[in-house]
């Protein structure tokens, strides 16, 4: 099993550490093995000859988090309904081995995990040294935007039902928040943007939550109860039908008294919002942002957000009039201030607070939860799609980008691995979970003899850390392999 010498001198602790890893990964691999043949068999005994109809044996290969798992499993020729010949492993359909590049599903979250966070190649490379699996940068893509693909595919189902009045969500809130924006992000290839002399292309990102919570009774620090995101390359009406569905999924509509949408006054936000009950508010981070890089006097800015931000909206409108004529006619000037009159204008509905409003009979909120004022688009759009695909002059493909974006979301609503877990059902039928746990629970297989000529010769050296000063964990490390070769320990 070991094909490493040892002697006194080279004997550590990360030395012990790597062998012991590597022999557990390949006993793991071997216990796998052995189950799956095992059942295969169990398949073979037990099936209808007349029905499935035994064809040879075919080799493949599931990679895991303990390194490949090669074997042979049966392929049976079976004639369908419509009296079609085909060929179909039973094993497979029997464990729902549903996997995504012949990945386990334990394989596949890790990958996610990390290529949700880092690049591709970062993400081949810490599965490599994390797990006993290498894979290339090319595969850690190929998972991503299979699992994608298959979230694209539920949420056009999800859709489809709500369209059908399938969707009866049973938790009942009275108040529903949701704050939208874009990220606009760099595109490759053919999906460049034709008509237009920017290579960007917007990314739609979705946030659903019930209200405020505290992170904790020590901090001042809150957070959104019940984050829920949906994100994607999609058109305004087909954004909001995902946005309206995702709700439809999880809450009673019926019951939603209140429903307050923020966002920086973009159509495709706003779609939807003349519907009874739902208020638009406008961004605050938007709104300085507009007046601060519109405003040619910063005094003047200062004072406008002032009347902004204490309910005098139409003051605030009215002085940047003024200032139209005060700045003496330059064009620059006048064309600025002239975009954010209008700007405001077109959003009045939505630039005073949601809980300043007289027509919004705001409802008492459950226990815990607290109404504060809305702005997390930005930190969302940063924290769910930004940090990973954007920077590092990174460019995207419409289906790469959509297809993480979509991942994205679902971590971000914390169901992520629940997810994944759903989209690749592997549950061990009861008829072999018994045999599956007592293998599993009795392993005391020993290695595969390896060829003389494959094996080092194991040396017993002199016992390290012999003659000097002992840490604690030295002591521990000589106690356990005392008077013992590698071997034995293992």
């Amino acid at each position: 099993m070991f094909n490493y010498s040892l002697s006194g001198k080279d004997i550590d602790f990360k030395t012990i550490e790597k062998l012991v890893f590597e022999y557990v990964c390949k006993l793991g691999q071997m216990i796998i093995k052995y189950l799956l043949k095992w059942c295969d068999k169990q398949l073979m005994l037990s099936r209808d000859k007349k029905v499935y109809r035994h064809k040879g044996y075919k080799k493949t290969c599931i990679k895991t988090i303990m390194g490949p798992v090669e074997f042979k499993r049966v392929v049976y020729e079976h004639t369908d309904e419509n009296g079609n010949n085909e060929f179909i492993y039973l094993l497979d359909e029997y464990l729902n081995l549903e996997t995504i590049g012949f990945m386990s599903t334990n394989l596949v979250e890790k990958v996610i995990g990390n290529a949700t966070n880092v690049s591709y190649r970062k993400t081949a490379k810490n599965i490599t040294e994390m797990t006993g699996q290498s894979i290339s940068h090319t595969a850690a893509w190929n998972v991503t935007q299979e699992l994608g693909k298959r979230i694209v595919a539920e949420e056009k189902k999800k859709v489809e039902k709500y369209y059908n009045g399938e969707l009866n969500g049973k938790k009942e809130v009275k108040v529903l928040f949701e704050e939208a924006d874009g990220l606009w992000i760099n595109m490759q290839g053919k999906d460049r943007p034709k008509k237009s002399n920017s290579c960007k292309r917007e990314i739609k990102l979705a946030v659903t939550y019930e209200g405020w919570e505290k992170k904790n009774e020590k901090t001042a620090r809150y957070i959104l109860h019940n984050k829920r995101a949906v994100a994607g390359f999609m058109d305004a009406e087909g954004f909001n039908d995902l946005r309206d569905a995702n709700i439809a999924e999880e809450y009673n509509v019926d019951k939603i008294e209140v429903k307050v949408v923020g966002g920086d006054g973009a159509d495709w936000i706003k779609h939807g919002i003349d519907e009874q009950r739902t208020y638009f508010q406008l961004d605050r981070y938007h709104i300085s942002e507009s007046v601060i890089r519109n405003v040619y006097d910063k005094k003047e800015a200062k004072r406008i957000l002032k009347m902004l931000n204490t309910g005098k909206e139409d003051k605030a409108i009215e002085r940047i009039r003024e200032l139209m004529y005060e700045c003496g006619g330059e064009e620059d000037k006048v064309k600025k201030l002239q975009a954010l009159e209008t700007y405001l204008e077109n959003n009045k509905e939505g630039l005073r607070l949601y809980k300043e409003r007289d027509e919004i009979k705001l409802p008492e909120l459950p226990e815990g939860l607290e109404y504060r004022n809305m702005g997390t688009a930005e930190h969302n759009i940063c924290d769910i799609l930004k940090l990973r695909m954007k920077g590092n002059k990174t460019s995207w493909s419409i289906s790469g980008a959509n297809n993480l974006a979509k991942i994205l979301a679902v971590k971000a609503s914390g169901n992520l691995y629940q997810t994944i877990d759903g989209l690749m059902s592997s549950v061990v039928p009861e008829k072999f979970a018994e045999k599956f746990v007592e293998v599993i629970k009795n392993a005391s297989y020993k290695a595969e003899k390896a060829k003389k000529s494959a094996v080092y010769p194991v040396r017993q050296g002199g016992m390290p850390f012999n003659g000097c000063a002992l840490t604690e964990g030295m002591k521990v490390v000589r106690r356990f392999i005392d008077g013992k070769a590698i071997t034995d320990l293992v």
